[in-house]
C-alpha cells in the first residue's frame, strides 16, 4: 500500500469517528420476556485436554484450600457421598491414577526433600509420598502422571541421577495403577491399619474408596504396579499379609485411591485423591464456609462455587462449577476496567452471559473455559464492585435472535470499524454481525504522545518518543533532521516503552536522526508490529499453505467492508482463506487484519532506457552514483526519496512491518466503542443494539 492510500484509509477511520461522536443516545427497545431458559450454574474448565477444541491445559495435580475448610464428595448417577474432609486452611491434592517415575525411595525425609526441590526446579508435577513399608516409613519422590507405563519410562532416564545421587537410596522404578483390592473394611480407620499391616510385609498399600449402592465402601489397594503382569504373585502375597476378598479391579466398580504426601519446604502432609482413568470417578470439593476454594497450579486463584475433578482423555480435568452470576462478577472484572463507565459494564454482562450461553456444553464436561478462547474468568481477584453492580442490574437478560440466544462475540478494540461476519470475520454469514459498524475506539489512544520512526546515518532504525526530540533543519540532500535533547535517550523496537524489551540503542543528546513516520504509541487501538522476516512469515504461512518458501515480497491485494484482509499475494502468489480472520496467525500473530504492511527492501529502478527494474524481486545488485560521480554497490541499507520529499531506508534484505488498528476479531461488540458510547450518554441497551443488529434483549426463564 502506498503512504497516500494508507493515510487516505485513516484519514476515513477518523472521519468515521467524528461522525460517531455525534450519534445521540437513542430509545432502544424495552427488555422483554424471552422463551430460553437461563441456568443457575455454569461450568468453567480450569484444566481438561481437549485439543478437538483448541484447549489443552493440563496439571498433573490440583491443590486446593479453603479458608472455611473443605468437604469431598464423591458425585455420581442420583447420588452425592461425602468421602472426606479438609480443616480450615488444609490443602487437598487430586491428580490421575496413572503412571509416575518413581526416582527414589529413602527413608531419610531430608535427603528426599532435598531431591525434590532439584526436582521442583525443572517440573511441576514431583512430589513426596509418604508409606509404611517393612517396619519403617519410607519416602517415594515421583515425578508426573503419565497416561502410558512407556512414557513414565522415558521421564524417569532424567532422573536416574538423583537416585545416584543417594546410595541408600532403592532403584528407580515405573509405578502403575495395577494392584489388587483388600477389602471392605468397616471404617476408614480399619482400612489405614491394614494397609499399615500390608506395608509391614513389605507391600505398598493405600486405602481406596468405592461406592456401592450410593454409600462409600473402604478397601485397600495393594500394589502400584506398571503392568497386570505381576498380579496374580501380588494377590497370594496379599492373602500370606492377611488380605479379605481379595480381587483385581476390572473397571465396572470405579473407585479412588488415598495417598499421603509431602511436599514443599514446610514437610507438611497431605492427601491425594488418586482417580483411575477408566474409573469415572467424579469428586467435587465444596467450600465447608462462605470462603472461595484456591487452586494452587491456577496461579493461586480463588474461586466461588465448587470444584469438580475427574480424568477426561487420559488426563485430570478440573471443572469450576459456579452460579452464572457470580460467574459474570469475575468475567466482566477481568474484560473491562474497574473505573468504566457503569453502562459500559452492563453491556458487558449482558454480552458475557448471552456467549457463555449460546453454545450449551461446548467442551465436553463444561459450558466454558477460563481463557480467552472463551472468556477471560479469575475467579473472585477479578470481581469488584462496579462488576457486581453490572451484573446485578442485567440479572438474566441476554441478546436473542430468532428466540435463541446469540453467540455474542466481542473484542477488545475494533480499531475504528467492525468486521463482517462473511467476509472478515470466520467466513459464515451471522445476521446479527453482517455488515461493518463505524466504532470510537480511539479512546485507547488518549493521553499517549506520539513516537517518531527514525534512522540513524548507519541505516539502524527504530521508534523514539515525541517530546525527546527537537527539529534540527535538513542535510545538504534536503532530508529533514532532528536532534535527541537527553542524554541516553531510548531508541526502541516499537513505539512503546516496555521495561521487558531492551533499547535497539542509547543515544547521546545532540545525536542526529532521520524521522521517517511520526506514529501513534502502541496501544489497543493502534500497533506497530516488529519487522518480521522472510524466515519467520515462511513459518507462520507454512501452517496454512503448501509450497511456502521464503518470502521476498508481500502484498495486501484484498480487503474486506471494514478494509480487513481477504486476500494477501506472497511472492506473486495470491492467496486466501476460508477464515479470513485467520491472517491474524497466518501473517505471525497479528492483534488484529486491519493492517498495513511496509516492504522495507521493495523500490523500483528506472534504467537510463525507461526499463522498470522491481526489487526485491529482480537479480543482480544495485549500484549507487554519488554526488561527485563516484559508483558504489548498496549496502544493508539505503536512503531514498519519494516524491514528495519523503524518505525512506531501504534494505537490501526483506523485511516485513506491520502496521495494526485494533485489538482482536473485530466482530460484535467493541469494548472501548461500548466505553466510548457510554461516556456519550449511551446506556447498555443502546451500546448492545448498536452493535448487534437485529438482535433483542431479553430476559431469560430462570433469570
Amino acid at each position: 500500500m502506498t503512504a497516500t492510500t494508507r493515510y487516505g484509509f485513516i484519514y476515513r477511520i477518523l472521519m468515521a469517528l467524528f461522525v460517531l461522536t455525534v450519534v445521540a443516545a437513542g430509545v432502544p427497545n424495552p427488555v422483554g420476556y424471552a422463551a430460553v431458559s437461563i441456568p443457575d450454574k455454569i461450568r468453567v474448565a480450569l484444566f481438561l485436554n481437549l485439543p478437538s477444541r483448541g484447549f489443552v491445559s493440563l496439571t498433573p495435580a490440583a491443590t486446593l484450600a479453603s479458608d472455611g475448610g473443605m468437604r469431598i464428595v464423591w458425585k455420581g448417577d442420583g447420588f452425592a457421598a461425602p468421602v472426606g474432609q479438609a480443616a480450615p486452611g488444609e490443602p487437598v491434592r487430586f491428580a490421575m491414577d496413572g503412571y509416575r517415575a518413581v526416582a527414589l525411595e529413602t527413608a531419610d525425609l531430608g535427603a528426599a526433600l532435598s531431591a525434590l526441590q532439584k526436582m521442583q526446579a525443572s517440573s511441576g508435577g514431583a512430589f513426596v509420598t509418604r508409606l509404611q513399608k517393612s517396619g519403617k516409613i519410607v519416602y517415594q519422590l515421583s515425578e508426573g502422571v503419565y497416561a502410558s507405563p512407556s512414557a513414565a519410562q522415558a521421564a524417569l532416564e532424567k532422573w536416574r541421577p538423583l537416585a545416584a545421587s543417594l546410595p541408600q537410596a532403592a532403584s528407580p522404578k515405573v509405578a502403575g495403577p495395577h494392584g489388587v483390592l483388600s477389602g471392605p473394611y468397616a471404617s476408614m480407620d480399619e482400612a489405614e491399619a491394614a494397609a499399615v499391616q500390608f506395608g509391614n510385609a513389605g507391600l505398598e498399600a493405600f486405602v481406596a474408596i468405592l461406592i456401592r449402592d450410593g454409600t462409600p465402601v473402604y478397601m485397600v489397594r495393594v500394589g502400584q504396579e506398571a503392568d497386570g503382569s505381576g498380579l496374580n504373585a501380588l494377590k497370594a502375597a496379599a492373602a500370606a499379609a492377611g488380605g479379605i476378598g481379595l480381587t483385581v479391579p476390572d473397571g465396572r466398580e470405579p473407585y479412588v485411591v488415598l495417598r499421603h504426601e509431602i511436599y514443599g519446604q514446610d514437610n507438611r502432609q497431605v492427601q491425594l485423591y488418586a482417580i483411575p482413568a477408566e474409573s469415572g470417578a467424579v469428586l467435587r470439593a465444596q467450600p465447608a464456609g462462605d470462603a472461595p476454594i484456591r487452586v494452587t497450579e491456577r496461579f493461586q486463584r480463588a474461586y466461588r462455587g465448587v470444584m469438580e475433578m475427574s480424568v477426561y482423555a487420559e488426563a485430570l480435568a478440573v471443572v469450576n462449577e459456579v452460579g452464572l452470576e457470580p460467574y459474570l462478577y469475575s468475567v466482566v472484572g477481568a474484560e473491562m476496567g474497574a473505573d468504566w463507565p457503569l453502562e459500559a459494564l452492563k453491556a458487558q454482562a449482558v454480552a458475557a452471559r448471552s456467549y457463555a450461553l449460546s453454545s450449551g456444553i461446548g467442551f465436553a464436561i463444561a459450558h466454558v473455559v477460563d481463557t480467552t478462547l472463551s472468556q477471560v474468568y479469575l475467579g473472585v481477584g477479578a470481581e469488584n464492585p462496579n462488576s457486581i453492580a453490572a451484573v446485578d442490574a442485567t440479572a438474566g437478560e441476554v441478546l436473542t435472535y430468532n428466540n435463541k440466544i446469540i453467540n455474542a462475540v466481542f473484542s477488545s478494540n475494533a480499531g475504528g470499524i467492525t468486521a463482517d461476519s462473511r467476509t472478515e470475520g470466520w467466513g459464515n454469514e451471522v445476521p446479527y454481525l453482517s455488515g461493518a459498524v463505524l466504532s470510537p475506539d480511539d479512546g485507547a489512544q488518549e493521553g499517549l504522545l506520539d513516537w517518531y520512526y527514525v534512522a540513524l546515518y548507519s541505516g539502524q532504525r527504530g521508534y523514539i518518543r515525541s517530546d525527546l526530540l527537537e527539529d534540527a533543519g535538513a542535510s545538504e540532500a534536503g532530508i529533514r533532521l532532528m536532534r535527541v535533547k537527553e542524554e541516553n535517550t531510548n531508541m526502541r523496537v516499537r513505539p512503546k516503552i516496555e521495561s521487558t524489551v531492551e533499547p535497539i540503542a542509547r543515544l547521546p543528546m545532540g545525536t542526529l536522526v532521520v524521522p521517517l513516520a511520526k506514529v501513534p504509541e502502541n496501544s489497543p487501538y493502534s500497533w506497530v508490529e516488529d519487522p518480521a522476516s522472510p524466515q519467520e512469515l515462511q513459518a507462520s504461512l507454512s501452517r496454512y499453505f503448501n509450497n511456502i518458501g521464503p518470502v521476498r515480497t508481500l502484498e495486501i491485494t484484498g480487503r474486506g467492508a471494514s478494509g480487513r484482509v481477504t486476500e494477501v499475494t506472497v511472492n506473486g502468489q495470491p492467496l486466501t482463506l476460508s477464515s479470513p480472520d485467520s491472517w491474524r496467525s497466518a501473517l505471525g500473530g497479528l492483534r488484529s487484519t486491519l493492517i498495513d504492511v511496509e516492504e522495507t527492501a521493495r523500490m523500483t529502478l528506472l534504467g537510463a532506457g525507461g526499463q522498470r527494474r522491481e526489487l526485491p524481486q529482480a537479480a543482480g545488485s544495485v549500484h549507487v552514483l554519488g554526488a561527485g560521480g563516484d559508483m558504489r554497490q548498496m549496502g544493508e541499507n539505503l536512503f531514498v526519496m519519494n516524491a514528495s520529499g519523503q524518505p525512506r531506508v531501504v534494505t537490501r534484505e526483506p523485511s516485513f512491518i506491520f502496521a495494526v488498528k485494533g485489538y482482536g476479531h473485530g466482530l460484535g461488540m467493541s469494548q472501548y466503542g461500548a466505553k466510548k458510547l457510554a461516556e456519550q450518554g449511551n446506556d447498555y441497551r443502546h451500546i448492545l443494539q448498536y452493535y448487534y443488529k437485529n438482535a433483542n434483549i431479553e430476559k431469560g426463564a430462570g433469570g
